[in-house]
């Protein structure tokens, strides 16, 4: 078989397996609306921001530190390019995931083998847990493109020692996403290692082009007393948690090595059985594993498809005045996905601190939650209320728009 063939029939696969009823298993919910929401705000205020958004998974006393602001600088770029279209933007970064595979894939080829390469897509065309990822917006998933160029880089560097200041620039755009990043040490430390002429003054190099891959959010530590430093390690050191380590710490930084790793292996164990045997039980142990609903992180009835109908059912008559959004279907009371699409199309709600001054409020709730009985602060804070409409989107999901009576 012409090899040509082989890598066209995978890369078919790679794209069909993730875009196949993309709008209903694409995550769409609070992270991805409140950032984009930010990023949104950002270009039309014209205020270049030198951080983004707060972890919000790590906070103590409602104190909490941010990340870099790179990942609203590309969610800005693809929102002017797409006029902010949410499923634009996600199949727009899939499909640029996949550029970062097809790079990889050709690297692999011409340092190592063309079987190697072809196991090693397949095992990335065919793994779960980077097909569920690939269909939504999030800065942890921009670790894994960065270091397909970061893991080129290093072998670059092994040979030139100026290419250490690259890998070090590409280390702090990666840093600026997500501080998970600071795990690519384990595998830049391999191929440092490797040089015959190794000397600690190109960790050194690397931390100066660290420096510069994070320029804006140096600038903001300096700005105001390393708050975010000082504020990761006080939420670290008080958190009744302590630090709990989330598989995305582990899988995005090191997929570099993980690849690496698997490339010696095959290099050294290479009996095609074996390897099939041992891909399709990665395959199958990953499904096992993540066994996540689709969309990753929904709650039951909620998907891309039933926010935009009901953002069209909000905009029916034109775009209401005084009014507001909420949900209790999840924990996002807020809404701030039926929010951004709302904001997109023209007709921004009240913020999120606005609820009491609100004369409309439309919210989606499970049937169990009727609004009449609803204790949350973004429903009951608009005092006596009455219904004007209730409408039954599915057996999960209920709309109602109130008003103030």
């Amino acid at each position: 078989m012409k090899r040509w063939i082989i890598v066209v029939g995978l890369s078919v696969l790679y794209l069909g397996v993730r875009l196949w009823h993309f709008e209903e298993a694409m995550t769409f919910h609070l992270d991805q609306g409140l950032h984009l929401l930010e990023a949104k705000d950002m270009v039309d205020s014209g205020k270049i921001r030198l951080i983004g958004p707060m972890v919000s998974s790590k906070t103590f006393l409602d104190r909490g530190f941010f990340i870099g602001p790179q990942y609203y600088y590309v969610l800005a770029v693809l929102g002017i390019l797409t006029s902010w279209n949410a499923l634009a933007i996600t199949i727009i970064l899939l499909v640029v995931e996949f550029g970062a595979v097809l790079l990889l894939i050709r690297w692999i080829k011409r340092k190592f083998s063309f079987e190697i390469a072809m196991i090693v897509m397949a095992l990335v065309t065919l793994s779960p847990y980077l097909i569920i990822h690939s269909r939504f917006i999030w800065n942890p998933h921009f670790l894994w493109p960065l270091g397909t160029v970061g893991l080129i880089t290093a072998e670059k560097a092994i040979k030139n020692k100026k290419w250490w200041v690259v890998l070090g620039i590409l280390w702090g755009v990666a840093f600026g996403f997500h501080y998970s990043a600071v795990l690519w040490m384990f595998w830049v430390a391999i191929f440092w290692w490797k040089q015959k002429n190794r000397k600690l003054t190109d960790w050194l190099i690397m931390g100066v082009g660290v420096g510069l891959g994070n320029l804006p959010y140096w600038l903001f530590e300096l700005r105001h007393s390393l708050y975010n430093l000082k504020t990761l390690g006080w939420v670290i050191s008080n958190s009744n948690g302590g630090f709990r380590l989330e598989p995305h710490y582990v899988i995005y930084p090191l997929l570099p090595l993980f690849v690496y790793l698997l490339i010696e292996w095959l290099k050294i164990k290479p009996n095609k059985v074996l390897i099939i045997v041992v891909g399709l039980m990665l395959v199958i142990g990953q499904s096992l594993i993540f066994r996540d609903r689709l969309p990753l992180g929904h709650p039951p009835g909620w998907n891309l498809l039933i926010e935009r109908l009901v953002v069209n059912k909000i905009l029916d008559k034109g775009c209401p005045k005084n009014y507001n959004v909420a949900s209790t279907v999840s924990g996002d009371t807020r809404a701030y996905d039926l929010r951004f699409l709302l904001t997109a199309r023209g007709c921004p709600p009240m913020g999120v601190t606005e609820y009491p001054r609100a004369e409309k409020l439309f919210l989606v709730a499970p049937p169990t939650r009727p609004p009449e009985n609803e204790e949350v602060w973004e429903v009951n804070s608009l005092g006596k209320i009455k219904v004007v409409e209730r409408l039954v989107i599915n057996d999960k999901v209920v709309f109602y728009e109130l008003e103030k009576n």
